[in-house]
């Protein structure tokens, strides 16, 4: 049975039904609600239900006044919801589209970067910053795009999971020409156009779809202030150099490399890489902040970071929730 779902305050509406959440109802109508694992892991997709009821993963009877996670609900009638939704990704449509790979590089002990072409006519269409579902011999992962420009391919920071269904796949040989699948786009993390600085902080391989922002922001030449917060267990894990060329190469742009082990000979920064920034600043009432990382860092940058004036309707968030 279809039931009618409102957006407030979008004012925006479309058909959803039992059998599907209220996130993938609302994206196979093309409205982009706020989201990210949509697995209920980070948050992110959190809403409040203003009328109706909702089931959650559970199976519990949520009813109006209660705030809920659109990614894990499902309809039980009509429902309205206050949700965050981006008319920037209007029409932008999820699909799955062949590839193969171009090239399976390691970049660090256990970091691979890999490199995807595709078909001519294929276009992903994705806004620096979000990401895909990889799809290889049955096993389905997600990563972020770490380049902006598409006609490139699509470039991915893949971690070796110990354990994990894909690394096992991946790690240990490629082949160049290897058919996979993508499924895409995914995702809400992307620039927000204004004039306001800058603050990426990147845990890991969150620093890919930071990698694809900056990019985008370079090719706009924009002025903005760019800090770039990079946060590592050890400083041998760092696997990418551009940071520190760009931070030398354009004045408006500062790197901070963060080791959080107290061990080795690192002379730079340590701790969590989000308290680097605390430490660097007094106030952030006029920034924006993309944080990318584990939830557990994601939720203790948003929580310390407005502490310092940040407003929360400016901080964006992408987390990396690991899969076996």
């Amino acid at each position: 049975m279809s039931h009618l779902i409102k957006i407030f305050p979008a004012d925006i509406s479309f058909s959803g039904e039992s059998e599907k959440t209220l996130l993938d109802a609302a994206l196979d109508a093309g409205i982009h609600l706020e989201h990210s694992c949509k697995n209920g892991s980070c948050g992110v997709c959190e809403a409040q239900l203003l009328s109706g009821e909702v089931r959650d993963a559970q199976e519990s009877l949520i009813t109006a006044g209660n705030n809920i996670l659109t990614c894990s609900c499902h309809p039980v009638g009509d429902v309205s919801l206050q949700a965050t939704y981006y008319p920037e990704l209007a029409g932008q449509m999820k699909k799955i589209t062949p590839c193969k790979v171009v090239s399976a590089e390691y970049v660090s002990a256990d970091v691979l970067k890999l490199i995807l072409r595709f078909p001519p006519t294929a276009q992903i269409n994705y806004l620096p910053g979000q990401y895909i579902n990889l799809q290889y011999q049955g096993v389905t992962r997600s990563y972020s795009v770490a380049n902006a420009d598409e006609k490139q391919g699509i470039e991915l920071h893949i971690r070796n999971v110990p354990g994990g269904q894909m690394s096992q796949l991946v790690f240990g040989g490629l082949a160049a020409n290897t058919l996979m699948r993508i499924e895409g786009p995914c995702g809400t993390f992307f620039i927000r156009k204004n004039d306001r600085p800058v603050i990426f902080i990147a845990g890991g391989t969150g620093f890919a779809p930071v990698k694809a922002m900056v990019e985008s922001l370079l090719a706009e030449q924009t002025q903005r202030d760019i800090y770039i917060y990079w946060g590592m267990q050890q400083e041998e894990h760092f696997y990418s150099s551009l940071p520190q060329q760009w931070s030398s190469q354009y004045t408006h742009i500062r790197f901070i490399p963060v080791v959080s082990s107290d061990q080795g000979e690192w002379q730079g920064r340590r701790g969590f890489v989000h308290n680097a920034v605390v430490e660097d600043f007094d106030n952030l009432e006029d920034f924006d902040v993309y944080a990318c990382g584990s939830p557990v860092m994601i939720e203790a940058s948003r929580k310390d970071l407005m502490t310092l004036g940040l407003p929360a309707k400016h901080f964006y968030s992408d987390a990396f929730t690991v899969s076996k």
